[in-house]
């Protein structure tokens, strides 16, 4: 092993090197540590724009010797300026002897100075009809910017390329040569933005690790083809990861990026992405592709985690991202992602997507808008990871959508919904539906700085054709083929808002208020129509304001309620909000019900306070903020929903972020129309923290752990320790998450990661490396500020 470490750097080193970087080159001034340009040049002068060559050249110095009639000396602190240009020298000899050619002959303490490099040396020429210098031996420093190196010989030459012979370059500050590069020619291009070295040699120090006949590094912003900087981890399933990205820049609109990837134990994956910015918009195409993954063949014939594993030699993700506002009243959107099996994002990361959600999306949309009417046509289809849930899902394929608004009938505005739908389901026994929706309402509302009142009235009318109706099993016997559903609608939903000067603190004022709102639907028996799209929405305090308790329009559940709730504010003298708190309640007059057959949220009480909810939000300092929510349901006599999140954040560099989320199983039951859920029988009750904080100026620490406080084990934690100095950085970090139910052992499985990154300051893209650390793990950082 020992024997391969060196050259496993070197060729990191290699590919970092040989970075192509489209987005961020050799950083500027501003984004980096002020020590670390403590000796950078500065151009401090105003910016001379245009033709520099055109302006009048000035000159100064203690002695001047003119020599009839085609000779000027100039000696002693001799200095000469043109436009961004200022050239020192102890001695300068001027030849005009051929008017096309005339030379400048400088001798001693040569300093060159523009807006884009200072150059010293001890001997000098330049063409004064095109301001080409040469310079030898030099040494030169790019202004504003961390670059520096030297040469046996170095020509400035049309305004642009600096060339050296015999010449070095490093990113280091000076007196700090941990790493360089030394070619017999480099070449500097300033207008393509670009480093050219010709037998190349990177050191580490004074040693030589590599060579390489030809190098490109860049120096700006320009994106350019080839190689970006690679990326290597280790995890305790797939064994070593090693990708390198290859970015080909087609055009000012397009671009691609290939990246081969080396995963140990599964074989070699090739990721392409495609970005444009066209007349569809600006979007991006994303297509991953491993022909055979050896471990996820060996796992397969284990049956680990059950059945969950396809039969898929190939694995591969597709994602496609668009929005673009085609002109002013037209929109076409998509959002897609898809994936070859169940465990495909579980066992290879991608940025696309994330297994915690337990499904992925193919959403595709296309709109049209103006004043008065919003219309959408769009397709939706979920991929869900666990069979259980995959046959129960349903598509919508296609979904017409058309909203039209008139404000025109003076107080009152009227507004109409409808929307025409069609579900199909990948499951053979499901029916199938298409549903038709038209919902006319008309609302009035009064307000003034201090309240509002909105009263509004509308019926809604939906007609269902359903096929494919399984009489045979328990939950399709009461389906019709035809169903009209006509349901009526009231609302009528006030707030007022108090405020006073608070007299404990001087400078707050608080606010208070108090919002009722009332609603009314009559009941219609609904178990004739198929569950299509429609959950039960959780009640936090927003949501006890909702006009149904159910998404979608398949289960319009019966109210007369009336929801109550209170807020009171707290706001500094810069009108900052620094508290809030808010408690509500649902009071039932009649059961809320959608059928004779209701769920169990409905057996254990028919009116009263069902729906307890309160929110918070606490800034406690301007470091320092709290929030927290408590959902309490009296159908199950207890707390339903909780969570609670408190974040210290000093310095965008200090975060310690404590966190608590809990939810009842007996509610998780109820509401959860997943079946694979049924019957859960642990409460969710997760603590956890996330901590980000530099120990020292170099050195910095990301950490983070989530507990399961009733399963008593650890769900998901990481550390990591980024070092960074004004030459180079390296990152190492280590995660071990909980990632599935290995049902042969009856245990938990975690996979255990370990990545380590290398960084030259001032090449290649130079991410955030803290940002990247905290979204190491499977439950990545979330700010609340």
């Amino acid at each position: 092993m020992k024997k391969l470490t060196p050259s496993f750097i070197a060729i990191t080193v290699t590919l970092s090197l040989s970075n192509s970087c489209y987005a961020i080159g050799l950083p500027k001034a501003e984004s980096n540590n002020p020590q670390c340009l403590a000796n950078v040049p500065k151009f401090d002068r105003p910016l001379v724009q245009g033709d520099i060559n055109t302006l009048p050249i000035n000159a100064e110095a203690n002695q001047f010797e003119a020599i009839y009639p085609n000779t000027a000396i100039y000696q002693g602190d001799v200095s000469i300026e043109q436009g961004n240009r200022t050239i020192q020298a102890n001695k300068v000899t001027i030849d005009s002897t051929n008017k096309n050619n005339r030379m400048a002959i400088l001798q001693g303490n040569i300093n060159y100075q523009d807006n884009l490099i200072n150059i010293k040396g001890n001997n000098a020429s330049m063409n004064l009809n095109n301001n080409d210098t040469q310079i030898s031996p030099g040494e030169y420093h790019l202004v504003d910017r961390l670059g520096r190196g030297d040469a046996d010989e170095m020509k400035l030459e049309k305004n642009r390329l600096v060339i050296l012979k015999n010449g070095s370059f490093t990113s280091c500050p000076v007196d700090d040569s941990t790493w360089s590069i030394k070619g017999s020619t480099i070449i500097h291009d300033n207008e393509e933005q670009l480093l050219e070295v010709w037998n190349a040699v990177f050191r580490i120090g004074k040693v030589p690790v590599l060579y390489s006949p030809y190098l490109q590094l860049p120096t700006g912003n320009k994106r350019r083809s080839g190689l970006l900087i690679p990326n290597m981890s280790y995890n305790s399933v797939s064994g070593i990861d090693f990708a390198l990205p290859i970015y080909w820049n087609i055009a000012p609109n397009y671009d691609a990026t290939f990246t081969p990837r080396v995963l140990q134990r599964r074989g070699i994956q090739l990721q392409t992405e495609f970005r444009y910015l066209n007349e569809l918009g600006l979007g991006t195409l994303a297509f991953d592709w491993l022909q055979h993954d050896a471990k996820y063949s060996e796992d397969r014939d284990r049956l680990l985690n059950g059945n969950n594993y396809d039969d898929n030699r190939h694995r591969w993700l597709f994602y496609w991202k668009n929005d673009e506002l085609i002109n002013y009243n037209w929109r076409f959107t998509i959002d897609s992602t898809r994936v070859s099996d169940n465990q495909y994002l579980a066992d290879l990361d991608s940025r696309y997507a994330s297994q915690t959600a337990g499904y992925l999306t193919q959403f595709y949309k296309l709109g049209y808008n103006d004043p008065n009417w919003d219309i959408t046509l769009g397709y939706k289809h979920f991929q869900a990871f666990q069979d259980g849930v995959k046959d129960s899902l349903y598509q919508t394929q296609p979904q017409l959508n058309i909203n039209y608004y008139n404000y025109d009938f003076g107080p009152l505005k009227f507004k109409t919904f409808s929307q025409v739908s069609h579900f199909i389901s990948s499951g053979k026994n499901n029916p199938k539906a298409w549903r038709t929706h038209i919902e006319p309402s008309i609302n009035y509302t009064l307000t003034n700085s201090w309240t509002i009142l909105t009263t509004s009235a509308g019926i809604m009318a939906t007609h269902y054709s359903q096929d494919n109706i399984k009489r045979s099993i328990d939950r399709y016997k009461q389906l019709e083929k035809k169903v009209n559903r006509f349901i009526p609608k009231f609302s009528i939903d006030g707030k007022i808002i108090f405020e006073r000067d608070f007299n404990f603190i001087d400078g707050y004022t608080q606010t208070l208020e108090p919002r009722v709102k009332y609603i009314y639907i009559p009941y219609r028996n609904q178990s004739n129509i198929g569950t299509y799209d429609s959950t039960l929405l959780q009640f936090d305090y927003v949501g006890l304001f909702r006009d149904h308790p159910y998404s979608g329009l398949d289960r319009i559940a019966s109210a007369n309620n009336i929801a109550t709730g209170v807020t009171t504010r707290f706001y500094d003298n810069n009108k900052v909000e620094k508290f809030n708190l808010s408690i509500g309640q649902i009071t039932y007059f009649t059961k809320s019900k959608t059928s004779e057959h209701n769920t169990g949220l409905d057996e254990n009480s028919d009116t009263g306070s069902i729906t307890w909810a309160s929110d918070n939000f606490w800034r406690i300092t301007d470091d320092m903020i709290f929030r927290s929510g408590i959902q309490y349901d009296t159908r199950i006599d207890t707390v339903s929903l909780a969570n609670a999140i408190f974040e210290y954040r000093p310095s965008s560099e200090k975060l310690l972020q404590l966190s608590y989320r809990y939810a009842n199983h007996n509610y998780i039951n109820m509401v959860d129309l997943n079946s694979l859920y049924k019957n859960y029988k642990q409460d969710i009750s997760q603590a956890g923290f996330v901590t980000a904080w530099p120990l020292s100026q170099t050195i910095n620490t990301v950490g983070s752990y989530y507990y399961d406080v009733n399963l008593g084990q650890t769900v998901d934690s990481s550390i990591g320790l980024h070092y960074s100095d004004c030459c180079w950085g390296m990152t190492v970090q280590y995660g071990r998450k909980l990632t599935d139910w290995d049902s042969i052992t009856r245990s938990s499985k975690y996979e255990n990661k370990l990545s380590v990154n290398f960084e030259l300051q001032g090449l290649g893209r130079n991410r955030d490396a803290k940002a990247k650390m905290l979204n190491f793990g499977k439950l990545p950082y979330t700010t609340t500020f």
